[in-house]
């Protein structure tokens, strides 16, 4: 297993700071990769310009999304065995280590958790409520699950996953025509197929998304675009899908409209209590209840957004760079 040929994949699209953090971890593992491949959108900043000072590839692409980038990175990759993550991620050192050594011969892919990292009153807000179920229901965006387990879909990310090359070509490769949300519909043809995804808590990469309240509903509400886009009916449609019969409820059974209402803000309430008295910063009774508040409107207005005038993607084609 040492032996191993690990390609590793980032998509990117103008992160000329933060992919140097990146490479710069990805190049001191401990089980260094047989290559390192960037594929990028065509960036303005001169992030390309920051990642060739690393004896990285570098693939361009049209996409418009990293679903497909990473699709791109695939096709160009020679590795056996296909790490992701994303420019805005610092890998430990152990991180190629501890994820091809938890592969035994039935599982296709392995993946870890993230800590979501950053300064600034509203960062450490939004971080902190992503590590709860009511943030990121069984998603392990921001999360961190203490035993390794078998898992389906939600349980790998691109952020910090390794998958069999071979795996990921059976069942046809990243769907291209996905904006986001990609590696959740890739994840569940390999779940469905009858292939194992394994979650091992001993790998961990940090995320930095420098994300505002302002940008943290912006992407809340593409997350909820991308949920519609990859047609995957499970836990996190069930809110958009619940918002319009609530809102329907003030026509017909005004009397449910209001306990709902109520349970929901004491819920809201409640964590914001509970992150307070965490991290002994009274401001978190204010700012947790407004983050959840955004993201969880923004992703419903995604969703359903989508649902009427769905995006359309650019055309798919991408070339090579060594």
């Amino acid at each position: 297993m040492s032996k191993a040929e690990i390609s590793v994949i980032i998509p990117v699209l103008n992160q000329s700071v933060k992919i140097k953090r990146c490479l710069e971890a990805v190049f001191a593992q401990s089980l260094p990769p047989v290559e390192v491949i960037i594929v990028d959108g065509h960036s303005t900043d001169g992030t390309v310009t920051a990642a060739l000072n690393f004896p990285v590839k570098v693939c361009y692409q049209e996409y418009g999304a990293a679903g497909a980038a990473r699709q791109l990175g695939v096709e160009n990759a020679i590795g056996d065995y296909l790490a992701f993550t994303d420019a805005d991620c610092i890998p430990d050192r152990d991180w190629l280590q501890s994820l091809l050594s938890a592969f035994e011969d039935d599982i296709a892919a392995v993946g870890g958790g993230m800590i979501n990292v950053g300064e600034g009153l509203w960062v450490k807000s939004t971080n902190l409520a992503m590590t709860t179920f009511l943030g990121s229901g069984r998603s392990i965006q921001g999360r961190i699950f203490k035993t390794k387990q078998l898992v389906n879909w939600h349980g790998i990310g691109c952020f910090n996953g390794m998958y069999r090359r071979e795996a990921i070509i059976a069942v046809g490769g990243f769907n291209v025509n996905l904006r986001g949300a990609d590696e959740t519909e890739l994840n569940r043809r390999l779940f469905k197929s009858g292939r194992k995804l394994l979650y091992t808590p001993d790998t961990v990469v940090r995320h930095d998304h420098g994300r505002g309240l302002k940008e943290f509903a912006i992407n809340m509400y593409r997350y909820g675009t991308w949920r519609r886009q990859c047609r995957v009916w499970d836990l996190p449609v069930v809110p958009p899908l619940l918002a319009p019969l609530l809102l329907l409820s003030l026509i017909f059974t005004r009397w449910v409209f209001l306990p709902i209402i109520v349970l929901y803000l004491f819920l809201l309430a409640g964590m914001g209590i509970k992150f307070a008295v965490q991290e002994k910063d009274i401001r978190y009774l204010i700012t947790i209840p407004i983050v959840y508040l955004v993201e969880h409107t923004g992703y419903t207005i995604g969703f359903w957004k989508e649902v009427f005038k769905p995006a359309k993607m650019p055309g798919t084609s991408g070339e090579r760079q060594s």
